[in-house]
């Protein structure tokens, strides 16, 4: 589904008593061929883990007429590519579930369909290296072991890639939401990518979320 599309999607439920839309999450315990269409060329293959060891998971945003392939997010940069995947074998999980990012706003919204559970202030790429817009998915769900580390004592890994790495730059360029040992920088776009959120949004997020989830990032 694409992005503008969501977004209209949601707005046209909001005030009809119409059940929530629900996004299909696709296990690839043992590896998936990726292909450009449901029969078409070889794209490349993913792990059936995560680099960190969890499981992977993709948001499946279509099926293909028989049914028999997913059209799914790629973990892959750059940023926005899909490919197909059979389906033979696969656990499918369907949620309401998603988070909604508003760069500008400096806002995350956790929803459940286009329903708004809880929002809270949080710190966006800077200026130099702003967060990249558009459709992601939490590959990891990780506990940091640090609350009062840089990162809080949770991440979310997500699928999505930065681009515009600040100068000097070492630690990789996957994207992520997670905690902050800076609070003050809640509201700014301080970052070199990442969304950082407070530990109470935290305590929140770890019980809704999980591999898979949709991650929607406005401009």
């Amino acid at each position: 589904m694409p992005l503008s599309a969501l977004f209209v999607l949601a707005s046209l439920l909001v005030h009809h008593a119409a059940p929530a839309p629900r996004f299909a999450l696709v296990e690839v315990s043992g590896g998936a061929n990726v292909r450009r269409t449901p029969h078409g060329a070889l794209l490349g293959k993913l792990p059936g883990e995560t680099p960190l060891g969890t499981t992977t998971w993709l948001w499946a945003v279509g099926t293909s007429p028989d049914g028999r392939s997913a059209h799914v997010l790629l973990p892959w940069a750059p940023n926005g590519r899909t490919g197909w995947i059979r389906l033979a074998g696969r656990r499918i999980v369907h949620t309401p579930v998603w988070v909604r990012v508003d760069r500008s706003a400096h806002r995350l919204w956790l929803m459940r369909g286009p329903r708004r559970l809880a929002g809270w202030s949080v710190t966006v790429g800077a200026p130099v290296s702003p967060t990249p817009t558009g459709r992601f998915s939490v590959t990891d769900p990780i506990s940091t072991g640090d609350p009062t580390g840089p990162f809080g004592s949770f991440a979310f890994g997500l699928t999505g890639h930065q681009p515009h790495l600040p100068p000097g730059w070492t630690g990789g360029d996957q994207l992520a939401i997670h905690g902050t040992n800076e609070p003050w920088l809640l509201g700014r776009a301080a970052s070199a990518g990442c969304v950082r959120v407070s530990a109470r949004a935290l305590a929140v997020l770890e019980r809704w979320l999980r591999p898979g989830t949709p991650v929607v990032v406005q401009p």
